[in-house]
């Protein structure tokens, strides 16, 4: 066997583990989007039914406004996180090619490939927003060669980006309920 056909097997395997980590991420990222996708609109849908019912006419029109405007921000980043997702389950033949593209194209991205897998070995037991941090130096990597690796690019983004649409969805959502606990005391009063 030549050095070839071994270094091409050790950018298979290694390719293979990158690419199956990310899976695990999709798997896990979608699971948790799916629960917080349900609590949000429950509380989202809710405050904005108690705000119609509890302010006056000149109000209730800001209310739909701003209100509406707040839901549709809060389950819609979280419907984006999830539909990211989903299209990176669907790239991951494409995922296998170009992990494998990057890694024998220079030694410095077949390192980051290995660390990012070894710390994502090691949270596979955590959260999938934990889980997700460790793609951020893989993502520097790849840089300015999103043209050149696509579903890579993709894939990446849609796992930095996880974090921050979750987070912005919670906040949207705290506030939401804060103002429904309002709204439902205006009604009771």
């Amino acid at each position: 066997m030549s050095e070839d056909d071994t270094s091409d097997r050790r950018f298979d395997d290694l390719a293979q583990r990158a690419v199956d980590s990310f899976m695990t991420l999709v798997r896990r990222g979608t699971q948790l989007a799916l629960g917080a996708l349900v609590i949000v609109t429950v509380i989202c849908l809710g405050t904005f039914a108690l705000g119609i019912a509890a302010l006056t006419e000149g109000m209730e029109v800001v209310w739909i406004l701003l209100g509406g405007f707040a839901a549709f921000l809060a389950i819609g980043s979280i419907m984006l996180a999830i539909f990211r997702l989903w299209i990176v389950k669907r790239m991951s033949v494409d995922l296998v090619t170009e992990m494998h593209a990057l890694i024998a194209s220079d030694p410095r991205s077949e390192r980051v490939v290995i660390e990012t897998v070894e710390s994502s070995d090691g949270v596979q037991d955590q959260s999938a927003v934990v889980m997700s941090r460790q793609f951020f130096a893989m993502n520097e990597s790849v840089g300015g060669r999103t043209t050149q690796f696509v579903a890579l690019g993709v894939a990446l983004r849609s796992f930095t980006t996880f974090p921050l649409l979750l987070l912005l969805s919670t906040v949207i959502t705290i506030g939401m309920f804060c103002l429904g606990l309002l709204f439902a005391l205006g009604l009771l009063i």
